[in-house]
């Protein structure tokens, strides 16, 4: 099985909320995965969706194995990547790097990121992408529910790239998404962007 649930990702304080979470992606067929291969075929697929080239693999691994609930994977009937869902989760550190401008998605530092014996003060939609229609609708259904029932209550970010990013980004932002507000990240200025 190339799925993980690490001993650790069923404790702290974010226990039920996480548990929760991976129960709304898994109703939508996205699965927990630290698997190199399941992120670079994820990673494959979102530049193909979104006309660039995203993040290393093992910028996502390591962000991974330090939160316990960055990336989930949906699989097609050839078991490839078929949609994924990448989430980072920000502790303290990582809100006031956000709000001051310090926060990095492109790189981001792992002391800004919610270990899962700490509890997370919010969360920056980091990539999404499916391959196809019923992908693409299952990427949005997920997030957009797992942002009412799992963590309803604390902020969350977004930079959409896409049309349909922007159009998931709005969804979240509805008044049935939840009581805590979504923050609309500005692009990057020219001479950070890329770097």
């Amino acid at each position: 099985m190339r799925d993980h649930i690490t001993p650790s990702s069923t404790e702290g304080p974010d226990a039920q909320r996480t548990s929760r979470l991976r129960a709304v992606l898994a109703a939508h067929g996205f699965a927990s995965s630290g698997h190199s291969q399941d992120i670079a075929d994820a990673l494959e697929l979102g530049a193909s969706a979104l006309g660039g080239e995203l993040v290393s693999a093992e910028t996502v691994a390591a962000c991974e194995a330090h939160t316990a609930r960055c990336f989930f994977i949906r699989r097609g009937a050839d078991g490839r990547a078929s949609g994924f869902i990448s989430l980072l989760y920000l502790n303290d550190a990582g809100y006031q790097a956000l709000m001051y401008g310090r926060f990095r998605p492109e790189a981001p530092d792992l002391d800004h990121l919610a270990q899962v014996n700490e509890r997370a003060l919010a969360i920056y939609v980091w990539c999404l992408a499916g391959r196809g229609l019923e992908d693409k609708r299952a990427v949005v259904r997920a997030v957009t529910e797992a942002r009412r029932e799992a963590f309803p209550d604390i902020a969350l970010f977004a930079r959409p790239v896409s049309r349909e990013g922007r159009m998931m980004t709005a969804a979240l932002d509805a008044p049935s998404a939840g009581s805590a507000w979504l923050g609309w990240v500005p692009a990057a200025p020219p001479d950070r962007q890329g770097g």
